[in-house]
């Protein structure tokens, strides 16, 4: 018989009372995922999707791979935990970042300009984990997740989409509402399709390595096609030269 001292779900009965969940057992549980998300994680980033086996895991994480399948039934449903884990972080991350209160007063052009800038540097920093979670996502055989994790990245690019709604009046586009679609998606595009190439994307340059160069270029592109008005509304003064 298995000992229920290391399941994140056992429970304990005081007296005749309903059965309540043990916190210690349950923090201990928690800790565990979190060391196995994590080791899994660091395998991705260091060594690519076909190295992160369940026993390379375990190692990994410290644990033996009993425990892991104590905690997941098998290395897919690993795999997609650490792939939430980093796109839902990531959207808390970006939701932080583009609160419209933080950016009420900046220029559309700059906000465009931060934006690209933004897009590349979040692809650039993790590139080799993204890769590894974009391939693992791509190669599912299961349609529903497939569809999942697409609504998850279309999440974090609503975002951006919204930054720019936000300005639509300084948009010269005839149809602005498209336009910002079509210029979110394109720059997504772009950016995915250097961290999947091993040439690092474009013209089989990096891509990725050039983020001062690739923003200028990417920015006016993105400008050009928008059509951002020049005449911006004038930044507020800050507290400190009021």
């Amino acid at each position: 018989m298995s000992s229920n001292a290391d399941n994140p779900g056992t429970s304990y009965r005081t007296g005749n009372g309903p059965r309540k969940p043990h916190p210690v057992v349950q923090e201990r549980g928690r800790k565990a995922v979190e060391r196995l998300l994590g080791a899994a994680e660091k395998i991705l980033e260091s060594r690519g999707l076909e190295a992160a086996t369940v026993p390379v895991i375990a190692a990994g994480a410290g644990m033996s791979v009993g425990n892991v399948y104590k905690r997941f039934p098998d290395k897919d449903s690993l795999l997609r935990a650490v792939y939430e884990r980093f796109f839902a972080e990531s959207l808390a991350a970006n939701e932080f970042a583009l609160d419209p209160a933080k950016w009420k007063d900046i220029p559309t052009t700059e906000v465009l300009s931060t934006l690209v800038t933004g897009m590349i540097e979040g692809y650039r920093s993790r590139r080799a984990l993204v890769r590894a979670l974009l391939l693992y996502a791509q190669t599912r055989g299961d349609a529903e997740f497939r569809a999942h994790a697409e609504q998850i990245r279309l999440q974090t690019l609503g975002l951006f989409e919204r930054m720019l709604r936000d300005r639509r009046a300084d948009i010269g586009h005839p149809h602005p509402e498209r336009a910002i679609r079509f210029v979110v998606m394109l720059l997504a595009h772009a950016l995915e399709n250097a961290v999947m190439s091993e040439g690092g994307g474009i013209a089989g340059g990096d891509f990725l390595s050039h983020v001062p160069e690739t923003s200028v270029e990417l920015f006016r592109a993105a400008n050009g096609y928008l059509r951002i008005r020049t005449a911006e509304r004038p930044r507020a003064l800050s507290q400190s030269r009021r």
